[in-house]
């Protein structure tokens, strides 16, 4: 079976929605659609375009939402089916783990900007994700089997595995979910367990959020070029 060139999306929470990732896809014209975990039911298996999971504050090594393991079954038959994945931070993780590799508790958690810098500039989609992004995640990648390391700081924070790639950071991420994030208390009380301060995240995002959007239509033209390809 194969859907008609459609893109599809997973969402996991109402505060992680796909962000830019949703402008760009409209800009260009391209057919997709959001499913949300938390209310939806996952779609008949069809080969898609392309699959994106999104970040989640679920973690893929204690999973307890009802939706974790129906997608983590749904994610690996279209990886079976051929559908390349998208998969940024938790669905980084998810898309490792699927593809032989392991997740771990990290013991210095990612809040807030980051510059990655590609460890290897010849590696498929090297270039689209150098820049800085925005980090929010507590557990780590091993690679799987296979993997290309893209880029990585004490984490990996990039890799690809064929037509797949996975990203440790939000391109999604817009100015707007920022601010929302640093008003939350939760959100706050993580920021400051890596000694950051929400006002230094917000000063960051105001002077870096447009060339992080314009980095992430890049990182979004080269990961459906690739999977085209």
């Amino acid at each position: 079976m194969r859907n008609d060139g459609r893109v599809l999306v997973l969402q996991h929470q109402d505060d992680d929605p796909p962000g830019n990732l949703a402008l760009w896809l409209d800009d260009e014209g391209i057919d997709w659609q959001l499913v949300d975990l938390a209310a939806d039911e996952l779609p008949p298996l069809a080969r898609h375009r392309a699959l994106v999971v999104l970040g989640s504050r679920e973690s893929v090594l204690d999973p307890v939402e009802p939706w974790a393991l129906p997608e983590r079954a749904f994610v690996r038959a279209q990886t079976k089916m051929g559908t390349p994945v998208l998969g940024i931070c938790y669905g980084a993780q998810l898309l490792a783990q699927i593809l032989g590799g392991a997740v771990h508790r990290s013991s210095q958690p990612e809040h807030g900007w980051t510059e990655i810098t590609p460890v290897h500039p010849e590696a498929p989609f090297a270039e689209a994700v150098r820049g800085c992004w925005f980090e929010w995640h507590e557990d780590g990648i091993s690679l799987p089997p296979h993997a290309t390391l893209i880029a990585e700081n004490q984490h990996v924070q990039a890799f690809g595995h064929g037509r797949h790639l996975g990203v440790q950071f939000h391109p999604e991420i817009t100015s707007g979910l920022i601010h929302a994030w640093m008003v939350s208390e939760r959100r706050q009380r993580k920021v400051a367990k890596v000694g950051g301060r929400p006002e230094q995240i917000l000063e960051a995002t105001h002077t870096l959020h447009r060339s992080a959007e314009q980095a992430a239509r890049r990182l979004y033209r080269a990961f459906l070029d690739g999977a085209d390809g």
